[in-house]
């Protein structure tokens, strides 16, 4: 194995991992976790929380599992009163009914103070997208976790004015492996050649969100996965391989953005988008009878090219990352698999990007089965348009010379063109 595919596939180990519930209130209840450690839990009197403008969007509405009820201050109320975790998106698997009841009237006693909600000024623009900032505080202690630039790389622990971990995300050197130095059919050719050994790994995720998805038949959230399968049973949605995706998909979001108590395996760190990666591919493949070679690779395929996107258009923005991040990766995946080559699968991805671009994300809530399903249904058909010859012309609108060019494009929309228009979502969504 040389130097690339050992980092790609630690990159694809570090993005694809088991998550319970919505990876924002997770990460906010990590930080409060790792601050509870230093102190007797039993003894907190207060907990403050800080957050980017985009952990408080996507952890201000969504549910959190076994609770029925969401918002952040009681993300961190359970973390603060939970049992340790090594495990950041898995510290949800374990709540006890007392822990809930006991971050529950932490809350209602209004002892968990939002900084946010003391200021309408927009005070943390200028922290990273991922910025969490947890303190904890008992007659004696007061410690402070943050959590930055990933929603587990915890920057920096503080106990009573002394620095315990100074952790800064730093970022990699010139001459350093980065994948934004490849380009796609570099990547496809190394996922081609790689010891199948190494990449089968990635073959769990179908299995894990599959589950999800089963789990999310029964209703969960806004209930579209089911109600979408009752369309199919009457015939008002067609019944084939690419409705039953956009199903599964759908109830795989029901489940986990409506607080259900199952994992989903994520791809970029996120569980929407490894939702939106594994099942659209493992569809296709189940579909075209391909073996598990084939599907192994073309998901490990897939999770490198979300990771390649993400390193564009950033972890959190305004775009709905399961459009322009798990429809791209999936999509490319497909064309992959289906024995497409490099111009076909960069085309692929080039009618997603087409079709897809500017979908909002305007927080994470249960709706987003709704564009999850649609973007695992597009990813699909816009990868078999490619294969037979539909492509979206070059160099028209965010469409570039080549799909490099089109995902920079997107990247720079996202964090220029669609700043403004994150800010103001939080001011419509706060209201």
């Amino acid at each position: 194995m040389d130097d690339i595919q050992r980092e790609l596939i630690n990159i694809v180990g570090e993005d694809s991992t088991k998550a319970i519930g919505c990876t924002e209130p997770v990460a906010v209840a990590y930080a409060a976790n790792i601050a509870s450690n230093y102190l007797n839990k039993d003894e907190i009197t207060k907990i403050n929380l800080k957050v980017s403008n985009n952990i408080y969007k996507n952890g201000k509405s969504v549910k959190i599992p076994k609770t029925g009820d969401h918002g952040l201050e009681l993300a961190a109320s359970l973390g603060a009163f939970t049992k340790k975790t090594d495990k950041a998106f898995l510290i949800f698997s374990n709540l006890s009914d007392d822990e809930i009841k006991k971050a529950r009237e932490f809350v209602s006693n209004n002892l968990v103070v939002n900084i946010r909600d003391l200021s309408n000024e927009y005070f943390n623009e200028d922290l990273p997208d991922i910025y969490i900032e947890v303190t904890l505080m008992t007659k004696k202690d007061m410690v402070t976790t943050i959590i930055s630039h990933s929603h587990s790389h915890i920057s920096k622990i503080i106990k009573n004015g002394h620095v315990i971990l100074d952790n800064p995300f730093v970022k990699k050197d010139k001459s350093d492996f980065d994948i934004k130095e490849m380009d796609f059919a570099d990547l496809e050719k190394i996922v081609r050649s790689m010891d199948i050994k190494d990449i089968n790994f990635v073959l769990e995720g179908v299995d894990v969100n599959l589950k999800a998805a089963e789990e999310g038949l029964k209703g969960y959230g806004m209930g579209l996965g089911k109600k979408l399968n009752e369309l199919k049973e009457n015939k008002i949605l067609p019944d084939n391989f690419i409705s039953q995706t956009r199903i599964l998909t759908a109830a795989a979001a029901d489940m986990r953005m409506g607080g259900g108590p199952l994992p989903v395996m994520t791809s970029g760190g996120s569980g929407n988008q490894g939702v939106g990666i594994i099942l659209p591919v493992y569809m296709v493949a189940k579909h075209e009878k391909l073996d598990d070679e084939i599907l192994a690779r073309a998901l490990f395929f897939a999770h490198i090219i979300n990771r390649y996107v993400k390193e564009y258009a950033g972890k959190l923005c305004g775009i709905c990352g399961c459009a322009i991040g798990a429809a791209i990766g999936s999509t490319a995946a497909i064309a992959f698999m289906l024995g497409g080559s490099q111009k076909e699968i960069a085309g692929a991805c080039t009618n997603v990007f087409a079709n897809l671009t500017g979908m909002l994300c305007d927080g994470a809530k249960e709706s987003c089965s709704m564009k999850l399903s649609t973007s695992a249904e597009e990813a699909i058909i816009a990868a078999y348009l490619s294969l037979n010859g539909i492509v979206s012309e070059a160099n028209v609108g965010v469409v570039g010379e080549n799909i490099e060019q089109t995902i920079a494009n997107v990247g720079k929309l996202s964090h220029q063109g669609f700043k403004s228009a994150d800010k103001t979502i939080l001011e419509i969504i706060e209201k």
